[in-house]
């Protein structure tokens, strides 16, 4: 079955995080499990300010992560970042 790739227009990038999501999962794949640095929880970070959610500095390596409804929860910074992916695929 053939597909006219040029029937849909191509998804507009938006944030830096989306281009680089790619390359952390498959980071996540060759190590076999999810790693993040500083660098990928800022990117996560600045796409989800970007979306009305705050994302704060927490003790150790923890943030904090408050939603459009002002609910706040203290997390890790791999889950901050899974947030990020999620609210990023249901956004598509």
């Amino acid at each position: 079955m053939e597909h006219d790739l040029t029937e849909k227009q191509a998804h507009p990038v938006r944030t830096r995080f989306e281009l680089a999501i790619g390359r952390m999962m498959d980071a996540w794949l060759t190590a076999g499990r999810i790693s993040v640095t500083a660098g990928d929880v800022k990117l996560a970070g600045e796409f989800l300010e970007q979306t009305g959610w705050k994302v704060e500095d927490a003790t150790g390596a923890r943030v904090r992560v408050v939603n459009r409804d002002g609910r706040a929860e203290e997390m890790t910074r791999e889950a901050a970042v899974m947030i990020a992916l999620r609210r990023l695929a249901t956004r598509r």
